[in-house]
């Protein structure tokens, strides 16, 4: 077994490594205690064996992905070299991009089959492509890779056709991920599970909306107003932000409250911080989707940033206040994704007052 677990460097969980039909497999066993690692890993070879005696066994997403790469590199498809470059911008892309998504819908990439890349994990791409204010033109550069790089699949027998022919079928039509909201017992159960400082990001997410990766990042000095015992004007301003867009948002009372509660550290600067060398917690998302399983959470992480806004809009703050305060690159963003849970009534409000809900 110590051959077939193994740790990534910068990583507290461990992984599998194991080769199937000579081609080597990697993905997270998703905790960082090795007895449970040993024994995680023993279950999914069985299965993976299990999936061979049946004839069943799919290959992961990144396999194909990091196959197709290296082919595009050796310039084995056939194409020049300008076209290559062009490609390669354009798998670049799709690999954040489809990284960012599934951290949100709380799985990782690598765990992730070549068959489940569908038709809405393509809409899903397109949406947030278009959220980055990508024009027309490189959008369709991107899926025309997209369509190469899942050809590639097919001819390798890892799917079976290419969700690219289904996406095009019907009109690049939009397929938004269902939000399930957490209710505050469930958030207070998340709470209760994560460790040191973690017991008030989930609550620090509800009050300010903010994106799981951004506020972990946060620093003391990135906070301003804030004299220990609260004030009234305390801002924060998130610096490590998604498209690396500075922005600065009044904190709401629920949120300076929570950062009076958090006890600082005396060597490391990070409100939300650990005990390790670069002194906070990496790869939020993953840890509580753990912790998520662990106290059946139900929801995403990224859900409690959902919540937010739509509770917001509910109680009368105007879609262009929601927009700026949680970072989105256009209201139209903000509509798309919202507008569908509120009645006809707190759409109308929402848009009718563009400074509606500041405080």
């Amino acid at each position: 077994m110590p051959d077939n677990i193994y740790k990534q460097n910068g990583s507290k969980n461990w992984y599998l490594r194991i080769k199937i039909d000579g081609v080597e497999r990697r993905e997270s066993l998703r905790t960082n205690h090795r007895r449970t690692a040993e024994k995680k890993a023993r279950e999914r070879i069985r299965e993976l064996k299990g999936q061979i005696s049946s004839g069943a066994l799919e290959l992961r997403f990144v396999e194909g992905f990091a196959d197709f790469c290296e082919a595009l590199k050796a310039g084995d498809l056939g194409w020049g070299t300008e076209t290559r470059k062009r490609y390669m911008v354009s798998a670049r892309q799709i690999g954040e991009t489809l990284f960012e998504l599934f951290v949100d819908l709380g799985r990782d990439i690598h765990s992730i089959q070549a068959s489940e890349i569908d038709v809405a994990t393509i809409s899903e791409f397109v949406s947030r492509r278009r959220e980055e204010e990508c024009s027309v033109a490189t959008i369709n550069r991107d899926l025309t890779a997209f369509r190469h790089l899942m050809n590639y699949m097919l001819n390798k027998k890892m799917i079976t056709e290419n969700p690219m022919d289904m996406f095009v079928k019907q009109g690049m039509k939009e397929v938004l991920p269902d939000i399930v909201l957490p209710t505050r017992d469930d958030v207070g159960k998340l709470s209760s599970r994560a460790p040191g400082t973690l017991a008030w990001f989930p609550d620090f997410l509800d009050a300010t909306g903010g994106r799981a990766k951004e506020t972990a990042l946060l620093q003391w000095t990135d906070i301003s107003g804030f004299s220990g015992e609260g004030g009234q004007d305390v801002q924060v301003t998130y610096r490590k932000t998604k498209g690396g867009k500075i922005r600065t948002v009044t904190l709401r009372p629920e949120a300076v409250a929570i950062l009076r509660d958090i006890p600082r550290s005396p060597v490391s600067p990070y409100v939300f911080w650990n005990d390790t060398a670069h002194g906070h917690y990496k790869d939020v998302s993953n840890l509580f989707w753990q912790y998520g399983q662990e106290v059946e959470f139900g929801s995403r992480l990224h859900d409690l940033r959902h919540k937010f806004a739509i509770e917001r809009l509910k109680e009368g703050w105007s879609i262009y206040r929601v927009s700026q305060y949680i970072g989105h690159g256009s209201i139209l963003t903000t509509e798309r994704y919202y507008f569908r849970y509120l009645t006809q009534e707190e759409q109308i409000r929402a848009r009718a007052d563009a400074f509606n809900g500041i405080r």
